[in-house]
């Protein structure tokens, strides 16, 4: 299964980039996200693993596979989650918007799942996590420009 969102950023990538480039930086800016701590490797460095704590208590551990401060994005999967899924692996990707000097936010992810679970996977993947999220980024952003 693949699930695609994206969002208008609205700064510049290099501010975008300086927020999320960190592994263990999205308790910041992912409003969903209370704790989040890596138990091995750098934030930038692939094989870092980080322990995330949702504001429900639910723990997810996720490996940081790819990072590249060339192209603007980082890729992880999911090693331990309360998601009926298998096989993720996620790529969230920045690219400028260069005549308005705002940022397109494109968040990926392929997993498996039985078929009784697609629906509401791709709701919450897509929605609850990857729409959240990027609507938490462009707000942590704003507030940090207004301090």
């Amino acid at each position: 299964m693949h699930v695609f969102r994206s969002s208008i950023i609205d700064e510049e990538i290099n501010l975008v980039w300086n927020a999320v480039r960190n592994f263990d930086s999205v308790v910041q800016w992912n409003p969903g996200i209370v704790s989040a701590k890596l138990e091995t490797g750098s934030p930038t460095g692939c094989g870092a693993i980080r322990k995330l704590v949702t504001g429900d208590g639910a723990i997810f551990r996720e490996t940081l596979v790819a990072h590249s401060d060339v192209e603007y994005l980082y890729s992880y999967d999911i090693l331990i989650s309360p998601l009926p899924i298998i096989n993720y692996i996620s790529t969230h990707r920045f690219y400028p918007i260069t005549h308005t000097r705002q940022t397109l936010s494109v968040w990926e992810g392929r997993f498996s799942c039985d078929p009784e679970h697609t629906h509401e996977m791709k709701k919450t993947i897509g929605d609850a996590i990857y729409i959240n999220g990027m609507i938490g980024l462009n707000n942590f952003l704003k507030e940090s420009k207004n301090d």
